[in-house]
């Protein structure tokens, strides 16, 4: 008896020890499918089209543009910004809603721009909502509400990121 209770008992830890490990391969190949995403995500926005588009958004469109016409009425280089920025930040909030990219990869690398940008924009998109009856860049609002909740310092606090400060003298 005991000896069927010891061999059931390496068998269950094999058993559970095999699982975990298949859960972790799939978890790792699931990740690498997605990098090629982020990679992109990540070279986006750092292109001169998007810095010009996140510039303007955020010190300009609401000085030149009245709120109540919408993103739709926004004359053509408006439009062009607040679309880059929209989009993006759409098709991101898609990826992290869905569970195909951690919320916390996106928070940590863009941080509470996405918030500043939404606030930015949220007027255009909420009077296009109200005249159109469609709920556009929901995913992007959704980003930044999450956002909003986590900061990026918390982010940074839970991967317990380290800080090296700057160090003058020999030997540096």
């Amino acid at each position: 008896m005991a000896l069927n209770l010891t061999s059931l008992s390496i068998s269950l830890t094999a058993l559970v020890v095999s699982i975990l490990l298949t859960l972790r391969q799939i978890r790792l190949a699931s990740g690498g499918n997605h990098l090629p995403v982020v990679l992109d995500a990540f070279r986006e926005s750092r292109s001169v089209e998007w810095l010009a588009a996140e510039e303007y958004i955020l010190t300009a469109l609401t000085n030149d543009h009245a709120t109540d016409c919408g993103c739709r009425g926004l004359p053509v280089p408006a439009r062009t910004y607040a679309d880059t920025i929209g989009l993006f930040y759409d098709d991101l909030g898609k990826l992290v809603a869905h569970g195909v990219i951690d919320q916390n990869l996106v928070i940590g690398a863009y941080g509470t721009n996405i918030v500043r940008l939404w606030d930015a924009v949220a007027p255009y998109v909420y009077a296009d909502r109200r005249r159109h009856g469609r709920r556009y860049w929901s995913y992007f609002e959704d980003l930044a509400a999450r956002t909003a909740t986590t900061p990026p310092s918390a982010v940074y606090a839970n991967l317990n990121l380290r800080s090296r400060p700057p160090h003058h003298g020999a030997g540096d």
